[in-house]
């Protein structure tokens, strides 16, 4: 299959619903970012599976341009997105690369690792940077125990209810139209790397009835993949015996459920082999595309990597310090190799599955240079 760098960036203005549900949904490569679920009255989302409730006849739709999998222009939305800022392959553009955590010990018990995330959120509505988190917490149905639900948090009760990683796909992203509509005018946005790359999507279609503008930061988080919740239900079915979950965890290998009463832990290859489909085609480790992206260090528990991208993160972060709501240091180079290995080689393997696809055109549009630079062995300590 020919490497797609000469390939127009443009989406064909022939394309819709149709060939959403062909090259996406019946292809089994929706992530569940929600993007589409409000566009569209014909789309809806149960337990974890996005599909059409009827045909739609619409030679073309928002739904199909906004799709993470469909046709996209990766290093035209990083020059959209972060300009003057380095190329870098593997992580992505950015500035700096710590290690954070937030300085109360209270939020480090209720959020992931250093509670980051949770802390800026904190931050930006003490602060009044926002007004409203767009957030993944659990569903209070005990019927669907482990289902997350998309939230728009406007208060520091709601952000820390939703604090904590959930690992399966939820569609958050369903309810981005009506934040920045109805809820907010400076939204704090928080979400897997597809659904990062959803929104820039989202932002650069030309709809006056999405003020893009009102986003305020996106945080990106770091994603290997995410499970299926039916297929994590049964998983944890034996271990909540009809509890709902209180805390999920992958420390350094384990896989850790907490239900309030208890820890329960499982092999962690008991969850990584129930990682979607869909996440074998996924570019992205470390979204890219965010302001700020955060994830585990897998060296310090009560730490998380932090990705400083773009003006707009700097300035964030730097306030968050200043004020006293996280506390950052440098990263160690040794970790941050160690890091750019691990995203080097998902990269890897991304485009070898997408060569492998021989009946269908490869949604990434990379630069025949990217593509060549993923033919090496092993990532060099840096692009230059």
């Amino acid at each position: 299959m020919e490497e797609p760098s000469s390939r127009a960036a443009q989406l064909p203005a022939s394309k819709g619903p149709r060939e959403l549900r062909k090259e996406v949904l019946d292809a089994g490569l929706c992530t569940v970012c929600g993007m589409c679920l409000r566009l569209c009255p014909y789309l809806d989302e149960m337990g974890g599976h996005v599909a059409f409730l009827s045909d739609c006849t619409a030679s073309q739709g928002r739904c199909y341009a906004v799709c993470p999998r469909t046709d996209t222009d990766l290093d035209g939305l990083r020059r959209l997105f972060l300009p003057s800022v380095p190329v870098d392959y593997v992580l992505g553009p950015h500035q700096t690369i710590w290690i954070s955590r937030a300085r109360k010990a209270s939020l480090r018990k209720r959020g992931q690792y250093g509670a980051t995330v949770t802390a800026l959120a904190l931050f930006g509505l003490e602060t009044g940077r926002s007004d409203a988190a767009l957030l993944t917490d659990w569903s209070s149905d005990p019927g669907e125990p482990a289902l997350p639900r998309p939230t728009i948090a406007r208060s520091a009760r709601e952000v820390l209810d939703a604090a904590g990683s959930k690992y399966t796909a939820c569609p958050t992203l369903k309810l981005i139209d009506q934040a920045v509509r109805e809820e907010a005018r400076k939204l704090f946005v928080v979400g897997r790397p597809c659904q990062i790359l959803a929104l820039r999507k989202r932002t650069t279609v030309e709809d006056p009835t999405f003020p893009g503008e009102r986003i305020a930061l996106v945080v990106g988080l770091f994603c290997m993949w995410s499970v299926s919740y039916r297929a994590f239900r049964r998983l944890l079915e034996p271990l909540l015996k009809g509890k709902l979950p209180k805390r999920i965890d992958i420390p350094k290998g384990r896989f850790l459920v907490n239900d309030g009463e208890a820890t329960h832990e499982l092999p962690h290859e008991s969850l990584r082999s129930l990682a979607r489909d869909a996440c074998r085609t996924c570019y992205d480790f470390t979204a890219e595309l965010a302001d700020v992206s955060v994830g585990s260090t897998e060296w310090k528990d009560d730490w998380n990597t932090l990705i400083v991208r773009n003006e707009s993160g700097r300035a964030f972060v730097e306030a968050a310090v200043a004020e006293g709501w996280i506390q950052v240091k440098p990263m160690p180079p040794e970790r941050i190799q160690l890091l750019r290995e691990a995203a080097f080689n998902k990269k890897k393997r991304t485009l070898e599955a997408l060569r492998r696809v021989a009946d269908q055109e490869p949604y990434l549009n990379l630069a025949s240079a990217e593509w060549d630079f993923f033919k090496q062995e092993c990532p060099p300590t840096h692009d230059g």
